[in-house]
């Protein structure tokens, strides 16, 4: 699947992207429905990632515009943080007039690990855990998520078979032992994070990352290394994924459009990704992100 992904995101003021062909958004900061505009009709899932205001505070607006009957869209969020059943209750007393539409949507805490169904392509949205919120052990009020898609396949034995050949197999074995479900995740959403091993993003064909700062000791004299992530731990870290596309997000305003491609090339000639690198640059909206210029090609 060639994914259609808009998205902006600026460290401390706002961030979210939009999956055009899975009807997901992820995240909802500020601007969310003002960017989308009347495509903002299509969502019909939010995913957030934390309670941070700069991924969230697009939701009041999204909503009263958007919220519609059969209870979308559907608002994933954190189980174990509370403010998102605080942030429903108000907005269900603010938002009171019948004709908008709000309070039908349906908010749905979830945890990492258990997949919700996302309704398009066979695919499935699983939160995994995240370390950007500081917690006691047990406790998860930060997510990334992960778009996984599964399909049915015959199993390699069969392959070449004719069609009747198959079906006699079918019946006689059983589909079990003639189909094999196979997944694969079509994308990986990192949201704010400290750097993870490669592992945790279960081998994305596209992988959604953040880079608030370009070197890490940005982030240890910010004491923000525990929080964030860096371009010069992201990049070889993606390298080790077989990635088709690496989409680089919220850069801190500290830095520079022309300073931040630099940076990325720089470590691209380094390291020499086999995936094209884009970057979601400070203040920007990129639209079809997949289908514009790359910072860097392989």
């Amino acid at each position: 699947m060639n994914l259609t992904i808009t998205g902006y995101s600026t460290a401390l003021f706002s961030t979210w992207f939009f999956v055009d062909d899975l009807a997901l958004l992820l995240d909802c900061g500020d601007g969310a429905v003002a960017g989308l505009l009347q495509k903002s009709r299509k969502v019909r899932m939010i995913a957030v990632s934390h309670a941070d205001r700069d991924h969230l505070n697009g939701l009041p607006q999204f909503l009263q515009i958007n919220a519609r009957e059969r209870g979308l869209p559907v608002v994933l969020y954190p189980r174990d943080c509370g403010s998102f059943p605080a942030l429903e209750a108000f907005l269900k007393e603010f938002d009171r007039r019948e004709e908008h539409g709000v309070g039908r949507n349906r908010w749905m805490p979830v945890i990492p690990g258990l997949s919700h169904p996302l309704g398009k392509a066979n695919a499935r949205i699983l939160p995994v855990a995240s370390r950007h919120i500081d917690t006691e052990p047990g406790i998860v009020k930060s997510l990334g998520y992960l778009v996984v898609s599964e399909h049915n396949r015959l199993r390699p034995e069969f392959a070449g078979l004719s069609e009747a050949e198959i079906v006699t197999a079918r019946h006689t074995r059983g589909d079990a032992a003639v189909i094999e479900t196979v997944s694969e995740t079509l994308l990986a959403y990192s949201a704010d994070t400290p750097i993870e091993p490669a592992d945790r993003w279960q081998r994305p064909k596209i992988l959604i990352h953040e880079s608030t700062f370009l070197h890490v000791a940005d982030a240890v004299s910010r004491a923000q290394e525990m929080r964030h992530s860096a371009l010069d731990q992201v990049l070889p870290m993606a390298a080790d994924l077989p990635l088709e596309a690496l989409i680089l997000s919220h850069f801190s305003t500290r830095y520079g459009a022309g300073e931040i491609r630099r940076a990325i090339r720089e470590g691209c000639h380094r390291i020499r990704p086999s995936f094209p690198v884009f970057a979601v640059l400070p203040g920007e909206i990129r639209r079809d992100i997949l289908s514009s210029r790359p910072v860097w090609e392989p």
